[in-house]
């Protein structure tokens, strides 16, 4: 008896996976969840990391300003490397307010595993944009470094 129960759930499980109506249900049981994740994400997900990132250093007026400059000017990357996201995202630091804060991370480590140096920017204690400086390989080093150490 408990054989052909076993056998009969079986099978209406493996029918619902080939015509896809466990897809179906799942969606109508589950209709509170998104099934496309909201826009810009991901962006908003590394800026929190930053925003509690600790090792990072609160840069002064002065080298608050020389940071944004050099970031305005792209300085950040590699002269072949400036496309739409990167300008979007430097732009941000174009134009700073009086409040704005700009926080500086040498090499910080990720859960990704990558090692970044790069510049915050927060704005009435939000984060707004953020920046890496680009790193390429060094074969005397063996591994890959900033192309600058810092902007400020």
């Amino acid at each position: 008896m408990k054989t052909t129960i076993a056998l009969i759930i079986v099978a209406i499980i493996g029918t619902c996976i080939f015509t896809g109506c466990i897809g179906t249900a799942g969606t109508m049981i589950l209709g509170g969840i998104q099934s496309h994740p909201e826009e810009g994400w991901a962006e908003k997900a590394a800026l929190e990391r930053l925003v509690k990132y600790e090792p990072k250093k609160l840069l002064s007026e002065e080298e608050k300003n020389k940071a944004s400059l050099a970031i305005c000017n792209l300085e950040f990357l590699d002269k072949d490397k400036n496309n739409k996201i990167f300008l979007e995202k430097s732009k941000k630091f174009c134009s700073l307010q009086k409040d704005d804060k700009i926080y500086f991370f040498k090499e910080a480590k990720f859960n990704t595993g990558k090692i970044e140096t790069g510049y915050l920017l927060l704005r009435e204690s939000k984060p707004l944009s953020h920046i890496y400086i680009e790193r390429r390989y060094s074969k005397e080093l063996g591994r890959s470094v900033p192309i600058v150490n810092r902007l400020h």
